[in-house]
């Protein structure tokens, strides 16, 4: 439609044309505190749109938005400075200041996030946020074998030799303890009108990303319950419950979530209820869930033989198959939907994370020995299953068994949360926000950088406008917070890939400069006109790389 082509070019325009104008102007500013003249300041390439003079400067906008320039007096060896005007050519100055003036644009560009990060932090107050109230616990991890439970309140953290600190948010919490990976940490908890001091000691976990492999702290929490998906322990076990029924109510009584069910369970003891469940069909792997019905079940058990007749079913807290590929590893084995894997290759699981846990052992052809609820056992033979990467598009291969969990999308994620509450956040502590993560942000994308030089990360990784028209509109389409996010992770790439020490660039007017400031001595007209055409057949061949990159990925 007109509209939604006019809101994506829109969206490039804004930030590109946002990016370039805040780059400029470092430069802009730099030159004119430091008294070089300014001829022109331009936002765009190519031929003149509108523009005006004021002062000794034409300001315009350019045809091409995909860069800009400010054309500063004498900036060009092979031009003479107007003798009204000597003293203040760019090349005149003395290297330290024409230093300054090269580095002000990409500087700009390395301080314009702080600027939407405080934005963005500031325009959070009054929203909500997860509390730090427990819903889910992971089987296995430290906070369950702690005692800690849903419902219970974490009021502070203490690390060892340190005061406790407040948990406001639930996002505090990850802070917080990763950093602590192994060591024991106190938890002041609020349980009903109870004070509890627990002592949990975070597992280490592997967190690996694109650029790089870290180790952080984990106890096994979540902000929300799980759905009140539920599964029978065993086939038949529950009467005419089916596995993957959606219980909303129990005995008459409505169930939101996993922590309603467990209530009502508690209540109703071993004695059977009953239940309203919504039942949706299988369907076939990777196509829609077919429509849900509505279902009453009268006089479940919710006991077989001392246990429960039935269970939560979401992956975060069991091992239940939801689907399995046909003539796939699984299918082949006689593993079924609504099977419970309780143990593989003699590990214990208790949720598809201690499955993804165990992925790097499985070896194609190599059998896996699987232990189902029951007392049944299946023995898999994975396969190696070719596929291609979405950014790269280069073909990559995994190990699969043939099976996955069941995969229910929940209609309102916020009605799943323990609990909410408002953001507050001061001038201060946003600035200190910001700052870290505008830290973290430049430190990863540096670390990015050198991994694609050092050939550690694909080359077709790097998009070029094509992927930063793609990013821009989609940014759009989220709203104005996700465009202002993009538009400063952009910012950072757009001022660090400024300062690489190739000439025409800024990094090579510093590396210049340095060079001059060390040797005392200026680089002849004929060495720098070399290097400006190595500079230009190197930009060349890099947006002829990126071009390609973009194609390939657009073509699919």
């Amino acid at each position: 439609m007109p509209s939604d082509l006019l809101l994506k070019i829109g969206s490039i325009v804004l930030l590109l044309g946002g990016l370039i104008f805040v780059h400029e102007l470092g430069h802009f500013v730099a030159a004119k505190l430091l008294g070089v003249k300014v001829v022109r300041f331009s936002i765009g390439f190519g031929p003149r749109l509108f523009g005006w003079v004021r002062g000794e400067t034409e300001y315009q906008l350019a045809l091409l938005p995909l860069g800009g320039y400010v054309k500063m007096a004498g900036d060009d060896p092979n031009e003479e400075v107007a003798p009204e005007d000597a003293g203040r050519g760019f090349l005149e100055q003395k290297p330290w200041r024409r230093f300054l003036i090269a580095a002000a644009g990409p500087g700009m560009n390395l301080v314009f996030p702080l600027f939407l990060y405080f934005l963005m932090a500031i325009a959070q107050n009054g929203k909500l946020a997860p509390g730090p109230t427990v819903g889910t616990i992971t089987p296995g991890l430290p906070a369950a074998a702690a005692g800690l439970q849903p419902g219970d309140r974490i009021r502070s953290v203490a690390a060892p030799g340190r005061a406790p600190v407040p948990v406001r948010y639930f996002a505090d919490l990850r802070d917080l303890v990763s950093p602590h990976g192994g060591e024991p940490l106190r938890f002041d908890v609020q349980r009903g009108d109870r004070r509890l001091d627990l002592t949990i000691t975070p597992a280490r976990e592997q967190e690996q990303n694109p650029v790089e492999v870290t180790w952080r702290g984990i106890i096994g929490v979540s902000p929300s319950y799980a759905p009140a998906v539920v599964a029978p322990a065993t086939p038949g076990g529950a009467g005419g419950l089916q596995p993957f029924d959606l219980v909303t109510a129990v005995d008459g009584t409505p169930v939101a979530h996993a922590g309603d069910l467990e209530r009502a369970l508690r209540a109703a003891g071993c004695h059977p209820v009953d239940l309203v469940v919504r039942r949706a069909p299988a369907g076939a792997p990777g196509e829609p869930a077919p429509q849900s019905v509505t279902t009453r079940l009268e006089h479940v058990p919710t006991c077989a033989a001392g246990a429960p007749a039935f269970r939560v079913a979401d992956p975060s807290v069991s091992a239940f198959v939801g689907s399995v590929t046909p003539n796939g590893p699984a299918a082949k084995a006689g593993i079924r939907r609504g099977d419970q894997i309780v143990a593989v290759n003699g590990h214990p699981v208790r949720s598809y994370r201690d499955l993804n846990g165990l992925a790097g052992e499985f070896k194609p052809g190599e059998p896996v020995k699987v232990e189902l609820a029951g007392g049944r056992v299946a023995t898999l033979l994975p396969v190696e299953q070719t596929y291609v990467d979405d950014l790269t598009r280069e073909p990559q291969k995994r190990v699969v068994l043939g099976f996955q969990p069941e995969q229910r999308p929940v209609a309102d994620p916020n009605a799943l949360l323990a609990e909410q509450v408002k953001i507050h956040i001061g001038p201060g502590e946003a600035l200190s926000t910001a700052a870290s993560h505008l830290g973290e942000v430049v430190r990863v994308t540096v670390l990015g950088i050198a991994r694609i030089v050092q050939g550690q990360i694909s080359f077709k990784t790097v998009g070029g406008p094509i992927m930063l028209f793609s990013i821009a509109a989609q940014a759009a389409e989220e709203g104005l917070e996700s465009f202002l996010f993009k538009m400063a992770l952009i910012s950072v790439n757009l001022g660090l890939m400024n300062l690489l020490p190739i000439p025409v660039l800024d990094g090579g007017h510093i590396m210049t400069c340095l060079v001059e400031a060390v040797t005392r001595r200026r680089i002849s007209v004929r060495a720098r006109e070399i290097a400006n055409l190595v500079g230009i057949v190197l930009l060349a061949i890099l947006m002829i790389a990126v071009f390609k990159n973009d194609i390939v990925r657009l073509m699919g």
